[in-house]
C-alpha cells in the first residue's frame, strides 16, 4: 500500500487508541552526501532503505542494540533534534520530537514510507504519527521502540 493508503488506514487507529510518547535516547548524527544509501536494520530484520539528498542527515540510534541508521531531511531534523555535543566526525543530539503511537496487531505487511521506499510492518510493532502535524505514518520496531521511547506523562 502507498503512504496515503497507509495513512488513511492507520491514522484513525492512532488517533483513537494511540498514546503520546517522546524519544528519550541520544543519537549520533553526520551530514549525508547526495546519493548515500542507508539500510535501516532493526533486531528483527531490514526495516527500510533510503537514499540521501544533499543537506540530509544520517542519524544513528546509539542506545539501541541494533544501532539502526536512517536519513532525516534538514527541516525534519531541526524540528526533532537539539545539539548535545561534538563527537568524532559527527555530533550527539538529543531528540525533542514526540509521536502518537499504537501497537499494530494485524498481519505482517509492507507499505511505502514518506520517503518513497518500502517499510516493513510486523505484528507488535508500533505504528506512529509524528506530532504535532501527524501527516504521515511509519513503523518503529517493537524492541527499538521500547529502547528509545517513553510515555509522555504531561
Amino acid at each position: 500500500m502507498n503512504q496515503q493508503q497507509a495513512f488513511d488506514l492507520f491514522s484513525p487507529l492512532i488517533e483513537q487508541r494511540g498514546k503520546i510518547y517522546f524519544k528519550c535516547s541520544l543519537v549520533y548524527v553526520v551530514c549525508a552526501k547526495k546519493g548515500d544509501y542507508i539500510e535501516t536494520w532493526t533486531a528483527d530484520g531490514l526495516e527500510t532503505t533510503n537514499y540521501a539528498n544533499e543537506g540530509d542527515f544520517i542519524v544513528q540510534n546509539i542506545q539501541t542494540e541494533a544501532q539502526e541508521k536512517y536519513i532525516v531531511t534538514p527541516n525534519m531534523f531541526f524540528q526533532r533534534y537539539k545539539f548535545f555535543y561534538w563527537s568524532g566526525d559527527g555530533a550527539i543530539y538529543m531528540p525533542t520530537g514526540k509521536v502518537r503511537a499504537v501497537i499494530y496487531d494485524g498481519l505482517d505487511c509492507e507499505f511505502i514510507a514518506k520517503w518513497g521506499r518500502n517499510m516493513a510492518l510486523k505484528t507488535n510493532d508500533f505504528i506512529v504519527a509524528p506530532l504535532p502535524d501527524s501527516k504521515e505514518v511509519y513503523r518503529i520496531a517493537s524492541k527499538e521502540f521500547y529502547e528509545t521511547y517513553e510515555l509522555d506523562s504531561t
